[in-house]
């Protein structure tokens, strides 16, 4: 890989664990402070729109630099990489769930439930930092 695609890759992550540390303070809010306040609502689902979006990112570009295949759906990202021993098999379910967590968010096939939400806030996000240590670990090879 280039020092470019290096960089960029860590930029992405930079991005991530600046979003995880806000998402983090919202999970600390009460849910019925969270809940009646639609900025703390909407900040989570953007901030777990771009988050998902950044991981898909560096997904899709390992995919593209390890010519690992063509991914038809988002979710396909994660598998893909999965597949290829990039990232742990036994978070696949949760990986694949966040794929699906941004169609919602930015499709609006449902409504966001945010008491399922803020709990992920409060008790999931430990996903993010799985992945990015993961991350890592391949671009130090």
């Amino acid at each position: 890989m280039s020092p470019v695609d290096v960089e960029s890759l860590q930029s992405k992550i930079a991005r991530i664990r600046k979003n995880i540390k806000e998402l983090k303070r919202l999970g600390q809010i009460p849910f019925n402070d969270y809940i009646g306040n639609i900025e703390h609502t909407a900040t989570a689902e953007r901030l777990l729109h771009v988050t998902i979006e950044a991981m898909l990112d560096i997904g899709s570009h390992i995919i593209a630099e390890e010519s690992l295949g063509e991914p038809t759906e988002y979710r396909d990202v994660f598998t893909i990489l999965i597949n290829a021993n990039i990232l742990p098999k036994d978070k696949e379910k949760q990986l694949v769930d966040l794929a699906g967590l941004r169609n919602r968010i930015v499709h609006l096939y449902d409504d966001i439930d945010h008491k399922l939400l803020h709990d992920y806030l409060k008790n999931e996000l430990g996903d993010f930092d799985i992945f990015i240590k993961t991350i890592l670990k391949y671009l130090e090879r």
